[in-house]
């Protein structure tokens, strides 16, 4: 059964001295490791930072 994982992070723009503002996502995955594999995968941009994954 699929639950909700809120997925907290900060991306940082091309030319910005600093990270932007905390930003959040909701995912849906079987369990927390399987939305770490998931988050893993979409966030391998450069600048992401991924904060927390939580469940929801």
């Amino acid at each position: 059964m699929l639950r909700p994982y809120i997925v907290s992070y900060k991306y940082k723009c091309p030319g910005d001295k600093k990270p932007g503002a905390v930003k959040q996502y909701r995912i849906y995955a079987d369990n927390l490791e399987d939305a770490r594999r998931i988050v893993a995968q979409h966030a391998n941009y450069p600048d992401v930072e991924v904060l927390s994954i939580n469940p929801a």
